[in-house]
């Protein structure tokens, strides 16, 4: 249809790229160009290649667009598939420069990895509007003539059909399968080959193919290449937010088992759903035992004598209580079902240090640390990552200082992904990167590390 080149604006001083009709092209391919011209300048998104300016002259039409430095997402594709965060990235950018374009009453007609732009900065750009079809203009295609490519095109525009914004939502579940997956959602030897499996063949599954793709996200992409219009998402932006929610609960599953693979086997059995209790029951089981240490006591104290001495041995009991709790709070008795708090632990006033202060050394409670850490953990596993973060910073303050018991490094993974779960990715690294420093399950603390920094927008 055309060619492209890079030119110098020496007006502006800046590069440009100029496409220019090949001058043996019909006249509605010049008019064709020329629409694609106004179109363009008429949309201004940050996901489109801007157009500047239009030039027509005897010998054909110039268009002077934006010049993206990079490469297309075919030519990046030819290396394998987007790593899942940059492929979802590039979904989500096309998708959102196609809604902008179908509330302007266009439909784009030839998405594909060839016409998605991806800049050195960063930068996603959806190009080439040239066989897009304005709902209120003329139509200028010659009757018969089938525009766009045929291993993205949907079934009712290989046959001819009506064409509205549905086929661009067809046509981005194709580009998301290929750049997820790094093979073509339709391949064939022939262009007619490809139309007429389009035409003739169910959808293409994204599990056959990526095994370790989330089901919902094969299930939408099959979906979105239904052969029938109505069954597509309703938008662009639609198809890309359950795409993205897709991969977002695969990645929080992982996390989870991740973290109760990291945790210790007590903090895992804790967390079984067969052994869970209801939250009151550790108290209660602690105040029956300590009023039936008071009982015992205060019997052997009175040892069966004056009843006038009642009060006497009551304050006996409070006495001994008190002792055994102290005792049992600096982890002297050995047993560990007394060592969970009796009352719930009240959370400060903020998320506060992302490293809480530790206790000095030989004032820590490791055991009380330890019920604490399986606590939040609990709330990880419920998904309240906000109300993880405060048990867990007062676990870590309670491990003494240049300690080396495996817990403390159990609370700091925890505490880690419970930050990054709560949208703060910069105290989840300076978390993880202490956490790293612990030879104990490091490629797993490196990948939530990696994990963090990309939130953060770090490499």
């Amino acid at each position: 249809m055309a060619s492209v080149v890079l030119a110098e604006d020496e007006r502006l001083g800046r590069r440009v790229a100029i496409k220019r009709l090949h001058a043996d092209s019909p006249e509605d391919m010049r008019q064709r160009l020329q629409r694609e011209a106004r179109i363009g300048a008429s949309l201004n998104h940050p996901n489109l290649v801007s157009v500047f300016d239009i030039e027509t002259y005897d010998e054909g039409v110039l268009v002077v667009m934006e010049y993206v430095e990079g490469e297309t997402l075919g030519e990046a594709l030819r290396d394998g598939p987007l790593s899942e965060r940059r492929g979802l990235e590039v979904i989500s950018a096309v998708a959102s420069a196609l809604d902008h374009v179908h509330e302007a009453g266009v439909v784009h007609r030839d998405v594909k990895p060839g016409n998605v732009l991806l800049g050195s900065n960063g930068a996603v750009k959806l190009v080439d509007l040239g066989i897009g079809t304005a709902v209120d203009q003329t139509r200028i295609t010659r009757t018969g003539t089938v525009l766009g490519t045929p291993a993205y095109m949907a079934p009712e525009q290989v046959e001819g059909g009506q064409v509205t914004r549905a086929v661009d939502i067809y046509a981005l579940a194709t580009v998301a399968f290929e750049t997820l997956s790094g093979r073509k959602a339709r391949e064939g030897r022939t262009p007619m080959e490809i139309a007429h499996r389009v035409a003739t063949e169910p959808p293409p599954n994204l599990a056959a193919v990526s095994p370790d793709a989330p089901p919902e996200a094969a299930a939408l992409l099959k979906r979105a290449m239904s052969p029938d219009p109505s069954k597509r998402p309703r938008s662009a932006g639609a198809l890309a937010e359950e795409l993205e929610a897709a991969y977002a609960r695969r990645r929080a599953q992982r996390g989870r088992t991740r973290a109760t693979r990291a945790l210790p086997a007590t903090a895992r059995v804790a967390s079984r759903p067969q052994r869970a209790r209801p939250a009151w029951l550790p108290a209660a089981a602690v105040v029956a035992l300590l009023a039936l240490v008071g009982v015992v006591v205060g019997l052997l104290a009175a040892g069966g004598g004056d009843s006038g001495s009642g009060s006497h041995n009551t304050a006996d009991r409070g006495q001994s209580t008190a002792k055994h709790r102290s005792s049992n709070r600096n982890g002297s008795s050995g047993q560990g079902s007394t060592s969970t708090p009796a009352t719930p632990v009240a959370p400060p006033a903020d998320n506060g240090p992302a490293l809480p202060e530790q206790a000095p050394p030989g004032k820590g409670d490791v055991e009380q640390a330890s019920a604490l850490n399986d606590q939040g953990f609990a709330k990880l596993q419920q998904g309240d990552a906000s109300g993880a973060i405060p048990l867990l910073q007062q676990s870590l303050s309670l491990f003494p200082k240049k300690t080396t018991d495996i817990r403390y490094a159990y609370a700091l993974f925890n505490l880690g992904d419970a930050y990054l779960r709560a949208g703060q990715p910069e105290k989840a690294i300076q978390v993880l990167e202490k956490r790293l420093k612990i030879p104990n399950q490091t490629s797993a603390v490196q990948a939530k590390l990696d994990e963090a920094r990309a939130a953060a927008g770090k490499k």
